[in-house]
């Protein structure tokens, strides 16, 4: 499990790098960000909330990957059942 869940992370950083996953992007995004942007004073985040945010996102990505997996393989299962095999 371990090594699945460094291959997600790598997949999740790699879609954030080629900007499949722009948060910057969304407009709703933005607007929670301005909005928590009041609650310190310096211009750039603190580490520790951008970790939490970053890790939280990171959870959310693999959730859904897993997710994706497990409906694609549900799906496969029906189709060889399905098939005149």
């Amino acid at each position: 499990m371990i090594i699945l869940s460094s291959i997600i992370e790598d997949l999740y950083f790699l879609e954030i790098d080629r900007a499949h996953l722009d948060f910057d992007g969304d407009p709703e995004y933005q607007t929670y960000l301005a909005q928590s942007e009041l609650l310190w004073q310096d211009p750039d985040m603190p580490e520790p909330i951008f970790r939490l945010l970053d890790r939280a996102n990171l959870l959310s990505f693999a959730h859904g990957f897993r997710l994706a997996l497990e409906l694609a393989g549900r799906e496969s299962a029906a189709g060889l059942k399905s098939s005149n095999f």
